[in-house]
């Protein structure tokens, strides 16, 4: 191929993915890995000392496509819109080292991408 239409062609496949990236707000980095992410309508996410709503159980907000490692699920107070993405009363009990937090509980609606894990132990 001549080098000239190579170089047009690689521009005119990326050009048309920049316009994807910039209209659904993906960007390099905002999911970087494969697995469970957080990803909320309101862009991000408390982690929580506790299966609870509520100030006194907040330890840290992490943004959207912050990747959490799945420990285990837990039914607890039930959570509805707009303090989640959908109802429910799950909970998942998670590691997220990227910001050094571990076992620490989010709303299920607000883990993207999620595996299959337990129930937690009692």
């Amino acid at each position: 191929m001549n080098p000239v239409l190579r170089i047009a062609t690689a521009a005119a496949v990326a050009a048309p993915l920049a316009v994807i990236l910039m209209t659904t707000g993906a960007s390099a980095g905002v999911h970087a890995a494969a697995g469970p992410y957080i990803g909320s309508n309101s862009g991000g996410a408390w982690l929580r000392n506790a299966a609870y709503l509520g100030e006194q159980f907040k330890v840290k907000y992490v943004g959207n496509g912050t990747p959490v490692t799945m420990v285990c699920w837990i039914d607890t107070q039930m959570v509805r819109p707009p303090d989640s993405d959908y109802a429910s009363a799950r909970w998942f009990k998670v590691d997220v080292p990227s910001v050094g937090v571990y076992k620490a509980y989010v709303h299920s609606s607000l883990v993207e991408s999620q595996s299959s894990v337990g129930i937690c132990p009692r």
